[in-house]
């Protein structure tokens, strides 16, 4: 703030922040196989690595679906399992199956610390170059505030879509001209944002205009492990895979969508 001539600073109220829990949460699978098929079928040992093999194609499928959580059921109105980051006997989130706010991670009703109420959600808009100019504008000079309603920087860079949205998302951000308009009017929205399909993404009409790298944490707290050890009790043997991850909303600010269901 402004020191006027020959006055003393001003002091700056602090203003206390959201607390962000993130959990890591562990994934794990096993085969157990008898002590008889290990040593007396000769197939065995093909099996054991082909059942290995399938958890290392399946592990990245699982992470898949774990973060596109984040966006499937980002506007459920009584929030969803994946949003909740309690930690049994350490921490407890006190958003529950919400984010850090208290509200959906897309939701029409986000507070600040100011009393100002924002909006990244829109429930009944499908893609289309109005509609898109609609929110881009909302996400660039309404929702560009930080938690004291100070202005940001805050450009969307991709537009994030199901693959049943490929050819409208091609026509809106990359005709030369714009969509079904016959004036000769130029697209003022070509190639502004780039299109991202992803096909975790369960909706065949909701998107998504997002920051990359921004709003979201995600963490690897374990890498994967294999193990392959015999069980003393009953002499059977047991294969094993094991890893940690988690992920969390930091700021909802960094995502804007449209059309996900509420429940």
């Amino acid at each position: 703030m402004e020191k006027p001539e020959n006055e003393d600073i001003q002091a700056d109220a602090p203003m206390e922040s959201y607390t962000i829990v993130c959990k890591n949460r562990s994934w794990a699978r096993k085969v157990r196989f008898s002590y008889e098929s290990v040593k007396d079928s000769k197939k065995t040992p093909n099996f054991i690595a082909a059942v290995v093999a399938s958890w290392g194609r399946t592990l990245p499928i699982t992470k898949e679906e774990f973060y596109a959580k984040f966006f499937n059921y980002g506007a459920y109105t009584a929030g969803n399992d994946i949003f909740s980051n309690t930690i049994t006997d350490v921490v407890t989130d006190s958003s529950g199956n919400l984010i850090y706010d208290g509200q959906p991670f897309f939701s029409d009703s986000h507070p600040d610390r100011v009393g100002g109420t924002y909006d990244n959600f829109n429930s009944s808009s499908s893609l289309s170059f109005d509609n898109l100019k609609t929110e881009y504008t909302k996400m660039t000079t309404t929702n560009n505030r930080d938690e004291r309603g100070n202005i940001i920087d805050l450009y969307p860079t991709v537009l994030l879509i199901p693959g049943a949205l490929k050819f409208t998302a091609i026509e809106v951000l990359q005709s030369e001209k714009e969509p079904d308009v016959f004036n000769n009017t130029i697209n003022s929205l070509r190639n502004i944002l780039t299109p991202v399909e992803w096909s975790y993404i369960t909706g065949t009409t909701v998107w998504f205009l997002g920051v990359p790298r921004m709003g979201l944490m995600a963490t690897n707290r374990e890498d994967v492990s294999l193990d392959f050890y015999q069980d003393e009790e009953n002499l059977s043997y047991v294969a094993r895979v094991f890893t940690r991850f988690g992920g969390a909303v930091t700021n909802w600010r960094y995502w804007n969508s449209c059309n996900l269901a509420t429940s």
